[in-house]
């Protein structure tokens, strides 16, 4: 019983130390301040594939500081291109992420694993030789190049480069990243489908959302692009403490992989109602990973942006889940959006206190907040971290 009332006695005394200290977080939002307000605050890695409606890694930073303690666990059960997971991963912290995109999945599991650079020159070696040695049927070449939702992918490229990322993509599709390496080459890769620089392997069209492509059809070599790529991302130096993470390709409203316990804090930032649709922001990446006009027309309505949209009782398994594989004195947070359609806070606070003692709600003003490029703020007037123990 002395034991017992001991534990409890820390667990309360954490709890309010990490309410203070997330009270003087939400007070001073130092991730709006110089030098996390800086467009590319953060480890360079944070920008390995371009992806609309990421989560700013200062933010993540604050987070992840506040709420999972020294060598701590946490989750992130919509982990995007990984921005939480990794964020973790470099303050130490042991990390898992759940995303239903193939692509998210590519790029988070890239970001939270450590590679060597001889084992990514041999796998760039492997896809250049079947690039040299398959190239891709006319009637394959002439079924993709009419593909596409704003511009057609072959208005996207020069012919020869094009056909080098159609038989890309069949590597791919035959050899399923599942290494360190594997995923940083096809992350990188993702990432110079399309952009506005000289890396991009695209005509001239913007690095995040793909549209409206202009200038000269010029060949671009696939393999010296992403060699590039892979070279400056292995160039990023990582702290000596960086612990790596996991992430699982899944459905996070559904059960969790058994791997994902004694959780320190579950820390998301889910799709925000009626903002982003996501596998349309990042058409062409997917398409790269597999996904066609038939994949288009039915996975996204198992992804929780159009979920949502019936019905948040999808939330149900998440917190069901959530309460199971949390420590005692652990905490659930979630950085949402608010707009005039929908107090996405207020309705998932309520929810969750049918799992959890307490669901606190914080809000930030974001209707003045500074944009990069393209606006994904959508209708969201304020962002909202709800706070569940």
């Amino acid at each position: 019983m002395t034991d017992l009332r001991a534990s409890l006695n820390i667990v309360i005394k954490m709890s309010k130390y990490r309410d203070a200290k997330w009270r003087k977080v939400m007070q001073e939002l130092p991730y709006c301040q110089p030098p996390y307000s800086k467009k590319n605050w953060g480890n360079p890695n944070h920008s390995l594939c371009s992806y609309q409606g990421k989560l700013k890694p200062a933010i993540a930073n604050f987070l992840v500081q506040t709420f999972v303690p020294k060598g701590g666990r946490v989750l992130d059960p919509f982990s995007g291109v990984g921005t939480i997971p990794f964020e973790a991963a470099l303050n130490g912290k042991k990390s898992f992420g759940i995303d239903i995109s193939p692509l998210a999945f590519y790029v988070s599991s890239a970001k939270v694993q450590l590679c060597s650079e001889d084992l990514c020159n041999e796998f760039i070696s492997q896809l250049s030789e079947y690039i040299a040695n398959n190239e891709p049927t006319p009637e394959y070449i002439q079924q993709n190049a009419r593909f596409g939702y704003n511009k057609t992918l072959g208005e996207y490229y020069e012919p020869n480069t094009f056909k080098e990322i159609l038989s890309a993509r069949q590597f791919f599709q035959q050899n399923p990243p599942t290494k360190p390496e594997e995923f940083l080459v096809i992350s990188s890769l993702l990432h110079i489908l399309h952009g506005n620089r000289p890396y991009a392997l695209s005509r001239k069209s913007h690095p995040i959302v793909p549209y409206a492509p202009s200038g000269e059809f010029v060949y671009k070599s696939l393999i010296e692009k992403v060699s590039e790529k892979v070279k400056k991302s292995l160039n990023s130096e990582m702290p000596k403490i960086f612990q790596e993470g996991q992430i699982f390709l899944g459905d996070s409203t559904k059960h969790w992989d058994d791997q994902i316990e004694d959780l320190d804090a579950i820390i998301t930032s889910p799709p925000f109602y009626d903002s982003t649709k996501f596998y349309m922001a990042n058409w062409i990446r997917l398409w790269f990973t597999g996904w066609n006009e038939d994949t288009f027309n039915s996975e996204p309505e198992k992804y929780v942006d159009e979920k949502q949209k019936v019905s948040f009782d999808i939330y149900d398994s998440i917190f069901e889940n959530a309460r199971e594989r949390l420590k005692q004195g652990g905490y659930f947070v979630m950085h949402l959006g608010k707009s005039d359609k929908c107090n996405m806070g207020e309705i998932l606070r309520e929810k969750a206190l049918h799992y959890f003692r307490k669901a606190k709600l914080y809000s930030e003003d974001v209707t003045a907040t500074e944009k990069f490029g393209i606006v994904d703020i959508g209708s969201v007037s304020e962002h909202q971290y709800l706070v569940i123990e």
